[in-house]
């Protein structure tokens, strides 16, 4: 980036700032959601062995 103006450099430094900061909310959203989908997992997988059709 050395012949683009400071502006753009500015620019440039908070747009990857934003980015960073929301890949670090969607991995927090993306482990929420494992973990709920395991434990929907072994829920699924108790009460189906609680049938007695």
């Amino acid at each position: 980036m050395k012949n683009y103006p400071p502006q753009f450099k500015a620019d440039a430094v908070e747009r990857i700032r934003q980015l960073e900061a929301r890949v670090a909310e969607l991995e927090a959203s993306e482990r929420k959601l494992a973990t709920e989908r395991d434990i929907l997992r072994k829920a699924a997988k108790y009460f189906a062995g609680e049938t007695n059709w």
